[in-house]
């Protein structure tokens, strides 16, 4: 039987969004313009004094061609064989998809939810995410390479964590449009390569598109 712990890393990511919730966002609008192009990300470290902006690039990527997820006031493309969940299934979410004939007992999948703190910067995201993280569970919390989804400079961060005697790891990704950030989660087995999980995030994210 398939897993996904939508209620687990949705919860991980309201965490760090109340995290930075007393910080000024002072986040500027992004371009509205779609499709978005991501830079692979390179691990940088784990320290929480590590804060300090990424450089941001944007390269071509593979896109992902599958079926078109709408959420609020943003969509973009999940890859072939997926498919989009209700996402009541993790409170909080927008909306969540996942691999619909995954070759093990977990799903590897991504949610999408608004930040409750409206719009929240790269820098305090990579300010928070050590202590936050940490503090809900979650162990090689990494900040990486900052990339741009959609116009928008995104901070990066990658962790281990644990639901239901599954562990798995996340790469999440901070997107902002109009004063509100999005807060973009991907779950994989934990034994999924870095580079496997990140052209997967890539291909979405190069979707992405503001609404």
């Amino acid at each position: 039987m398939r897993r996904t712990p939508a209620l687990s890393f949705s919860a991980l990511a309201l965490v760090l969004a109340f995290g930075v919730t007393g910080c000024s966002a002072g986040s500027s609008d992004s371009d509205s313009s779609p499709g978005g192009t991501t830079a692979p990300s390179s691990e940088s470290s784990s320290a929480a004094e590590t804060t300090a902006p990424s450089e941001v690039a944007e390269v071509n990527v593979d896109v992902a061609t599958g079926a078109t997820v709408v959420g609020d006031g943003y969509s973009y493309s999940i890859p072939e064989g997926w498919a989009e969940e209700d996402a009541s299934l993790a409170p909080g979410t927008d909306t969540i998809a996942l691999d619909s004939a995954p070759t093990g007992a977990f799903a590897t999948n991504v949610n999408v939810l608004l930040s409750p703190a409206g719009a929240v910067t790269s820098d305090q995201v990579e300010g928070a995410a050590q202590s936050e993280l940490e503090g809900s569970g979650a162990t090689e919390v990494a900040i990486l390479d900052r990339v741009t989804v959609a116009g928008s400079e995104s901070a990066h961060v990658s962790a281990v964590l644990a639901s239901d005697e599954v562990t798995y790891r996340i790469h999440q990704y901070y997107a902002t449009n109009n004063d509100q950030t999005y807060v973009i989660t991907f779950s994989f087995p934990e034994e999924t390569a870095d580079a496997d999980a990140t052209g997967l995030a890539d291909s979405v994210l190069a979707t992405w598109s503001w609404s």
